[in-house]
C-alpha cells in the first residue's frame, strides 16, 4: 500500500496546521500500521508503535529533504521505532553468538515470499507461522527479508556480529520450513 501525500499537505503540517495533520495520519495510517504489525502480534501494540513514529514524522517534518520522497522517510522512521521498540522490550538479550566460519549463508531466493506461493502459503499464514518463532531470529528475518537491511547493518543495529545475524536468518528459515511443511502435511491428511 503506498503513501500519496502532496507537497500542499507536508508545508501545512511544516506550519502545524491541525487539520493537515490529521489528514496526513489518515494518508499515512494503514501504510505505516501493516510495518508496525510485521513486528507485532497485535494492533493495539501496533498502533502504539504507530503513534510513536507519527509523533516523530510531524516532530522532524522540517527536516525532509525535499530529493528525498516522503514516503521512504515515514516508512524509514517507522521502522526504526519498530527496532528500538524491539530493543526497549526484550528482558535479556536471547541472541547466542556463532562465528562466522560455523554459518552457511543461504541465497535469498531460498525463502522467496509473495502473496501465496507455490506450498499455497499466504503472507498472513507466514505472519502466523513467524510469531512462533524466537524472537531474535523473527527480528533478524523481518529486517532481512522483508525489510531488506543486509546481515551487516542487522548486526549494527541489533548489536550483534554478522555471523549471529546469519545463524539466526537460518534457524528462521528452517523453523518456518519445518512449520510449513507440517502444515501441508496435516492438509494432505484432511484432504484423504
Amino acid at each position: 500500500m503506498r503513501i500519496v501525500v502532496k507537497e500542499k499537505l507536508i508545508k501545512a503540517c511544516i506550519k502545524g496546521e491541525r487539520k493537515a495533520q490529521q489528514s496526513l495520519y489518515q494518508s499515512c495510517f494503514q501504510p505505516l500500521l501493516s510495518i508496525c504489525m510485521r513486528y507485532k502480534n497485535n494492533k493495539e501494540d501496533g498502533v502504539a508503535i504507530l503513534n510513536d513514529a507519527f509523533l516523530k514524522i510531524l516532530t522532524n517534518i522540517e527536516s525532509l529533504d525535499p530529493s528525498v520522497p516522503f514516503e521512504a522517510w515515514a516508512k524509514r522512521i517507522t521502522i526504526n521505532c519498530c527496532i528500538n521498540d524491539y530493543r526497549k522490550n526484550r528482558s535479556k538479550p536471547s541472541i547466542v553468538s556463532y562465528d562466522d566460519e560455523y554459518v552457511r549463508e543461504p541465497s535469498i531466493h531460498a525463502f522467496e515470499i509473495e502473496e501465496e506461493d507455490h506450498v499455497g502459503i499466504t503472507l498472513k499464514k507466514l505472519k502466523e507461522l513467524l510469531a512462533r518463532v524466537p524472537a531474535s531470529s523473527q527480528e533478524v528475518f523481518q529486517l532481512y527479508i522483508l525489510e531488506g537491511y543486509t546481515h551487516k547493518e542487522i548486526a549494527e543495529i541489533l548489536k550483534i556480529s554478522e555471523g549471529t545475524s546469519k545463524w539466526h536468518l537460518n534457524n528462521a528459515r528452517g523453523k518456518l520450513k519445518e512449520m510449513i511443511i507440517e502444515s501441508q502435511n496435516r492438509i494432505s491428511r484432511i484432504a484423504l
